[in-house]
Parts: structure tokens; sequence; C-alpha cells
């Protein structure tokens, strides 16, 4: 089984992209005529990676000269194993934002059409992924792949936290964190995890050991399937591929289980990430002064750290690691961070209550398909439903369940499974995939 790519295509496509979304091509880049799993495979990487004296802006000014003295894990991984860096995608600022809006280097809009967001921080690798790249590497703090795949229709996946190594990827809410991926399909993703699933403790102490072969997985039935019941929440065409896909699991004699909607609890998600994430943000990037990382500004140490990140960090950013530091003051710790971290571990045993029950647990990506530009959005817990998955850990991916009648843009059915239970999850992953039927590659 071997992942398609073309290189040369996929450099002319970066080189013409007019979106934003592309922070670097590298022209020079050739096969490297290996015989590992990924030989000949062309990848982008979303520009918050580290590579040895290439310049790794996480589409911030602050970082605009900085270049890395040291290779991402994952990266060192891909290139063992055989595959090819095309380019580095743009992102939401230091991975901060949620919708492709607040990269210093301009908006990012949905390839199929540009009246609409991409959406998610790594919304450049979403943007850019096409046909000639064989996967796309991002990072998913909230729903950054998963809710951007769900937009263009592509496979997202978040593995367990830890199961990948994070060591070169800059730190956004390390208790969140993952390094995940677009593929074009589930097989694709299975044989991308069984390189990237390597521990590294030397690097990154949450680092676990789930390492597989990509030839033991085999497709599986799920004899009990979880769903969440949020038809009231989804628009039209997702409510009807939802209740099909329900119905095609029914016929099959799948044993399912409803899981009744939980609407203060699930509206909690929200608030509690904010919280956890930006606070732990704003501890992760005060090492940005301008001292370590950026140019000097002024020979006031004071002066020139304020300067600095009020001049090349954008008002986004800014806002989430003022609210961040907020959260963390002395004063505020026991009633928003602390309160936070219990009602966190109160989300953690409800869902793994759900994934004990049943060996895969499912619901729709979100409401609907990518948000329109400048249309106000449907306020409900389906816009940020995948975001319980970094609070909980569980792996969790996104696969294409249908397209929107209105706008013929898509959207994608979400299947998890337990903590640590991702070669199970991959398993019945292949099997919903062709349940599902012709909408992935």
């Amino acid at each position: 089984m071997k992942i398609k790519g073309n290189l040369e295509l996929a450099k002319k496509e970066l080189l013409a992209n007019k979106n934003n979304a592309v922070a670097y091509v590298f022209k020079d880049a050739k096969l490297n005529n290996s015989k590992g799993l990924l030989a000949n495979c062309v990848f982008t990487l979303k520009d918050n990676f580290a590579d040895k004296n290439v310049k790794a802006r996480a589409s911030s000014l602050f970082l605009e000269t900085f270049k890395p003295s040291y290779k991402a894990t994952c990266l060192e991984l891909l290139e063992a194993a055989g595959a090819t860096c095309v380019g580095r995608t743009n992102l939401d600022e230091f991975g901060l934002g949620g919708s492709g809006e607040h990269s210093a280097y301009g908006k990012i809009f949905h390839p199929k059409n540009n009246e609409y967001l991409v959406g998610g921080s790594s919304s450049g690798a979403a943007a850019t992924f096409t046909n000639a790249i064989s996967f796309a590497i991002g990072s998913d703090t909230g729903d950054s792949v998963r809710k951007p795949a769900s937009n263009i229709g592509a496979v997202g996946f978040k593995p367990s936290y830890g199961a990948v190594s994070r060591y070169g990827m800059f730190a956004f809410a390390s208790s969140l964190d993952t390094v995940s991926y677009f593929t074009h399909n589930v097989s694709d993703l299975i044989l991308l995890s069984s390189v990237l699933y390597k521990q590294d403790r030397k690097h990154d102490l949450t680092s676990e050991n789930l390492e597989f072969n990509y030839n033991d997985i085999k497709l599986v039935k799920p004899k009990t399937v979880a769903y969440l019941d949020c038809f009231n929440e989804l628009e039209p065409s997702v409510k009807e591929a939802y209740q099909n896909i329900i119905n095609k699991l029914q016929k099959e004699n799948v044993k399912l289980i409803k899981v009744s909607e939980d609407k203060i609890l699930l509206k909690s998600i929200d608030t509690i990430y904010r919280i956890i994430a930006f606070s732990e943000a704003s501890s992760n990037l005060s090492n940005l002064t301008n001292i370590t990382f950026g140019q000097k500004l002024n020979d006031s140490w004071v002066k020139n750290a304020f300067e600095s990140r009020s001049k090349k960090i954008g008002k986004m950013a800014q806002a989430r690691l003022i609210l961040g530091s907020y959260f963390l003051e002395k004063d505020n710790q026991i009633k928003y961070f602390v309160q936070a971290k219990k009602i966190r571990n109160y989300l953690k045993e409800y869902f793994t209550n759900i994934h004990t029950q049943a060996d895969i647990f499912i619901y729709p990506a979100s409401y609907g398909s990518a948000p329109k530009i400048g249309e106000k959005q449907k306020s409900t817990y389906m816009d940020y439903i995948l975001t319980y998955a970094n609070l909980v850990g569980n792996p969790s991916m996104t696969i294409k369940l249908g397209k929107n009648k209105n706008n013929g843009l898509p959207f994608n059915l979400t299947i998890d499974a337990k903590i640590y239970n991702d070669t199970k999850l991959f398993s019945h992953a292949l099997y919903i995939e062709e349940l599902i039927g012709d909408q992935n590659e």
C-alpha cells in the first residue's frame, strides 16, 4: 500500500497559490529514492514546526527571521520513511486562532469558494491539500485539523494525547496540543500513523508507546456504536446525511446507543477550553521578549519586550495572551483556572463513560459546512464539539459524510474512540468509510 503524490505538480500548485496559505515552497525539493514506507510521498508542513536552519514563523511577524537549530521529531520520522516536504503552510498566528483569519500574512480562504473560510488554525494546510499532496501535517489543539478537514471533505485525524512526539512543534497549550494530519482516506491515515507512532521520551515526556504495524490493521465491523442525539442542532443536509449513516448501521445489525444531549455540559466545552488554552498559551509564549527570539527594537529590556510584543504580535493573539495572564493572576486562579480543571475532569469522566460503553462514538463534525465570511454563525455547541477530544485526550477523526445542498461544500462525520485505542479506531473507521460509500478517495 502506497500513498499517492506528485512532487512537481505540488510545487506548481503551491507556487501558484493566491490564497495566503503558503509560507514557503521548497523549489529544489527532490524525491529521495527511499524504499521506506512513505517513499515518493509529498507533504506540506504547518509553519509551527521546527526544521534545522529553515525559517519557521508560525505566521507571526515576531518570528519573521527565526530559524531553529533543531528539527521536529515528526519531520525526522517522515523523512526517514522516504517522504519529501514540498512546502510550509500558514496558520492563525502561533496556532491560537480557529478560523484562518489571523495569519500575519493574510486571511486564508476556502479553496473551493473564496466567499467562505476554510477554518482552523491549520487553515493553510487545508487550503492547499490537493491530490498532488500525499498528506499534510498540522497541529490540533481544539479542532484545528479535524474542523478544516470537514470543511474541505478530507480525512482529519487527532491521535491520542502522547501518541506522536511534539518535540519541535511550537507549544500553544501543552495539555491539549497534538501533532495531527490531513489524508485522502483512512488507509493513508493508518500507514502515516504507523510511521509517526514512535515513543520519544528523550524529547517529549508525554510520549507514549503506541507503536503498531500497519499490516496488522484490518477492517472490523463495530459491535456497538454510540451516537449523539443532536439532530435539532444540525442544518438540513447534515441532519439527513447523519440520519442515513445511523440507518445504515441499524440495517447492518450494529447495536446503537443513543447519547442524549446534555446542553449545559456540552456548552461548557468552549469555556473550559478557552480558560485552559489561553492560560497555557500565556505561560508558553512568555519567552517572546525579543531577547531569545525576534529582532531587538530597544536597548532597554523592559521597553524591548513591551514594544516587540505590541508591534509584532497580532491583536487576536494579544487578546488571548492577555486573557490567559488574567486567568493566571493569583486572585483569579481558583476562580477560573482551577475551576476549569475540575470541570475538565468531569468532562473526561462523562465522555470516557461513553467510549467504554461502545466501540466508537459518532457525531457530525459541525452543525453545517464551512462558514461564509461575514455571515453570523449559528450559536450551538456543535460548532466546538470536536474540542472535547483535546480536553479528554482520546483519538478523534473526521471523514467526509456529505455535501451541503445549498452551497455544494462538504461536511464530515466524527469517529472517536477511548484514549489509547487508536488502532481499534482505525479498524472501525475503515468499516464506516466503506459504509458511507464513495465520499472518500
